[in-house]
C-alpha cells in the first residue's frame, strides 16, 4: 500500500497539519489522518526551499486585484506595466495549467458596497483620496472610494461610464478584459472591502472553507500590499500558502518585493515560479504508479 514513509514529521495540529520527510519535503494534501494511504491525483512542486506536493481538488489558483482600476491604460495606468505582462502569463500558462489539474480559479477582487463605504477605516481611504503613488507617470488620483470617475473614451472613439470607484459591477472594478474572457462558469468570484480579503469573517473565508480549500496558489496586484495582506490574513487563519512570484506585480522599489518573498518563502508558505508549477502539474500522479498525460 502506498503510505508515508516511516519516518516522517507531523508538522501541526491534530486537525491540521504537514507531513515532511528528508527525502519528499512537505506533505500539503492534508489527508484525515497521517496513517491513511497517499492521496491521489497529487502535485509534487519544487519550491525555493523544499518540494511541496498538494491535493489538487483542496487547491486554488487566487488571482487578486487584476482589475481596470489598477491595470488599464484608458485610466491611465502604463501600457507596458508588468501587471499587464502578468495578465498575459497567467491566461497564456497558468490558469490552463490549473483547469487541467482541475485546481479552482478564484477572482478576489474589491467590490465595495455602500454600507462599506461607512466604516472604511481613514487609512485605507487615503490611499484614494490622494495621489500618493510617484511611480505611474500620470496622476493616479481618479476620485475617492464611492466617487463617481465619470466618462471614459475606448480605443474606437465610444464613451462608456468607468462607475464609482471600487464599487461592485462597476466598469472600473471589473477584471482587465483579457482576464474577463478566461473566466469559467465553475470559478468562484469574491468582493473584498480591505486590502486583505481574509481579515475576519469574510465572503473569501466562508466561500473557501465550504468548498474544502486547504491551499492558496497567490498571483496579482500588488505584491506587497494585497497580495501580501491577503496571504498573511490566510496565513494567520491555517491555509497553506504558496506565492507565484513572476504572477505577482507591483509599483513599489523592488526591496518591497523581495521583502515578501522572504517572509512567505521562510515564513508564511512557499514561493515558486509559474514554471515551477507548470511543470509540477504536468507531472501530476493520478495513482501509484500513473502521471496524469
Amino acid at each position: 500500500m502506498d503510505t508515508q514513509e516511516q519516518n516522517a514529521m507531523i508538522i501541526g495540529g491534530r486537525k491540521n497539519f504537514w507531513i515532511w520527510s528528508k527525502e519528499n519535503g512537505f506533505d500539503i494534501t492534508h489527508p484525515s489522518d497521517p496513517d491513511q494511504p497517499l492521496i491521489y491525483p497529487r502535485i509534487t512542486l519544487a519550491t525555493r526551499s523544499e518540494q511541496a506536493t498538494l491535493d489538487p481538488a483542496k487547491t486554488a489558483l487566487v488571482v487578486t486585484d487584476m482589475q481596470n482600476y489598477f491595470l488599464s491604460p484608458l485610466l491611465d495606468r502604463p501600457p507596458d506595466s508588468l501587471g499587464l505582462k502578468i495578465v498575459d502569463r497567467l491566461t497564456a500558462e497558468v490558469i490552463p495549467a490549473c483547469r487541467k489539474a482541475g485546481i479552482r480559479v478564484v477572482w478576489l477582487c474589491w467590490g465595495l458596497e455602500d454600507a462599506d463605504l461607512d466604516d472604511m477605516p481613514p487609512s485605507i481611504a487615503r490611499g484614494y483620496d490622494f495621489p500618493l503613488d510617484k511611480n505611474f507617470t500620470k496622476p493616479r488620483f481618479l476620485g475617492r472610494l464611492g466617487q463617481q470617475m465619470g466618462p471614459i473614451k475606448l480605443q474606437d472613439g465610444r464613451e462608456i461610464e468607468a462607475g464609482r470607484v471600487m464599487m461592485r459591477d462597476q466598469c472600473n472594478t471589473a477584471l482587465v478584459p483579457k482576464l474577463a474572457e478566461a473566466v469559467a462558469a465553475e470559478d468562484i468570484w469574491v468582493n473584498k472591502s480591505r486590502l486583505s480579503g481574509f481579515w475576519g469573517g469574510t465572503e473569501a473565508e466562508a466561500t473557501l472553507r465550504a468548498k474544502g480549500i486547504t491551499t492558496l496558489l497567490f498571483s496579482g496586484e500588488n505584491t506587497d500590499q494585497c497580495v501580501a495582506a491577503s496571504m498573511q490574513g490566510s496565513y494567520t487563519q491555517g491555509w497553506d500558502c504558496l506565492m507565484l512570484s513572476d504572477a505577482c506585480a507591483t509599483t513599489s522599489p523592488d526591496f518591497a518585493t523581495k521583502c515578501i518573498e522572504y517572509n512567505c518563502q521562510g515564513g508564511w508558505g512557499f514561493v515558486l515560479s509559474c514554471k515551477q508549477l507548470v511543470d509540477g502539474i504536468n507531472a501530476m500522479q493520478v495513482g501509484p504508479e500513473e502521471t496524469a498525460a
